[in-house]
């Protein structure tokens, strides 16, 4: 088709133009409050495919912020023992005081590209911002969230300081059953996140712990066998609870939640399998209108109570010209009362994964605030794609979880992983 044609060449234009370009038309394909459905389609193919960065150049980093001297500290990195690299960085498998340990690396000179992207970016947006039709999409205000999303990801600092929450946050605390014995910290024993080495993390170079005996979690969908079904079950329960005490508890979520960033590491026969989740370097906090616009959303699907939840998203939207359109605000909240019966009908089937889709409902919710002029943050857009991935491997692992008594207790703040 010439569409599928057309479509092809702007992709890879895209990709050509550098690794700002393409990582803000994977954040647009995320902006369906922004942008027509079948554009974020077409957005969502594109796919890093960074090449692999020079070892002169690794060497170069670990020098500057470790010292020339870093292998008699202790690191020892096999130039050819690559990980992987994606758009910003590249990661090896290193020793660490005999220690295995994963070294992620920057790209070189990628500060400076994406701040060259950037402000080309801004200079279009301020001119398209001129045009009337146009300047309802507020691109100026687009820009900017997006290079404060991606300055984050030239920043290794930022993601050692995301890992080292994400820890705590999944650490619980357990008190001593003897008088006097202080009580102590324990890790849960279901999810993951590899630590930061202490003194190993600077901005261009970031050294964390190794995962070892872990696989991607698409690898396990394809045993359909009695055993690997039973595995399948055994995961998806815990991936769910993980998920939703980063939105409603910790309201600290991670962002980049594609298959390639959770692992299942097997189990030791003393432990469960543990669901790991790498790359944290964007991670999502919702602000107070947003998380309650999110919680009241989920009570409007247990309650009924659609319309409630959309007039108050249009009172708590920092922009909107839903008001200023006669009926407006009756027809917005009207549509989101439509949806939200729509998927309140499903309980008479239950409300399994298979039965329902959470993901879609806050999508088409996501429509409406596009269609309406009512604009939320782009942090709620993060929210809703990472429900929409964690939901369809939570569908693929077992579509017979029942999304109600998973949610619930989050929504009442009551959940535990």
């Amino acid at each position: 088709k010439v569409s599928d044609i057309s479509w092809w060449y702007t992709l890879h234009s895209l990709q050509l133009l550098g690794p700002a370009f393409t990582k803000l038309s994977q954040w647009a394909a995320t902006r369906r409050d922004l942008f027509p459905p079948h554009i974020c389609s077409r957005l969502s193919e594109l796919h890093d495919a960074a090449k692999l960065h020079s070892w002169k150049h690794t060497d170069r980093v670990l020098t500057k912020a470790f010292g020339a001297n870093y292998e008699e500290q202790g690191l020892h990195i096999d130039p050819n023992d690559i990980i992987g690299s994606g758009s910003a960085a590249q990661v090896y498998r290193a020793r660490l005081n005999a220690k295995w340990v994963a070294v992620k690396v920057l790209h070189p000179n990628i500060a400076q590209r994406v701040e060259r992207d950037l402000n080309l970016m801004r200079r279009v947006a301020a001119l398209l911002d001129s045009i009337p039709p146009i300047k309802m999409l507020s691109l100026p205000r687009a820009v900017d969230s997006f290079a404060g999303v991606l300055n984050k990801q030239v920043d290794l600092r930022i993601e050692g300081e995301n890992l080292a929450r994400f820890h705590n946050n999944f650490t619980y605390q357990k008190k001593s059953l003897l008088k006097g014995f202080s009580s102590t910290n324990i890790p849960s024993s279901s999810v993951l996140f590899p630590q930061p080495i202490e003194g190993w993390v600077q901005r261009d170079v970031l050294i964390e712990e190794f995962v070892d005996n872990a696989q991607p979690v698409s690898d396990f969908l394809k045993d359909n066998s009695n055993e690997g079904m039973a595995l399948r079950k055994e995961i998806a329960g815990p991936l769910l609870r993980c998920f939703l005490k980063m939105v409603f508890l910790d309201n600290f979520t991670h962002s980049d939640l594609h298959p390639g960033n959770v692992l299942i590491q097997s189990s030791n026969g003393k432990t469960p399998h543990r669901i790991v989740f790498l790359d944290a370097g964007l991670a999502t906090s919702l602000s107070s209108n947003d998380r309650r616009n999110l919680v009241d959303l989920f009570r409007a699907v247990i309650l009924d109570d659609g319309e409630q939840a959309g007039r108050l998203m249009v009172e708590r939207a920092r922009f909107e010209r839903c008001s200023q359109v006669e009926g407006g605000v009756d027809a917005f909240a009207a549509g989101v009362g439509a949806i939200v019966s729509e998927f309140h009908d499903n309980r008479k089937k239950g409300l399994t994964l298979g039965a329902v889709r959470i993901g879609s409902l806050l999508g088409r919710v996501l429509d409406l605030c596009r269609i309406h002029g009512v604009e939320i943050d782009p942090a709620m857009a993060n929210i809703v794609l990472s429900t929409l991935v964690l939901e369809g491997l939570g569908r693929s692992l077992e579509p017979n979880l029942n999304l109600l008594d998973f949610a619930l207790p989050f929504v009442l703040r009551a959940g535990k992983v």
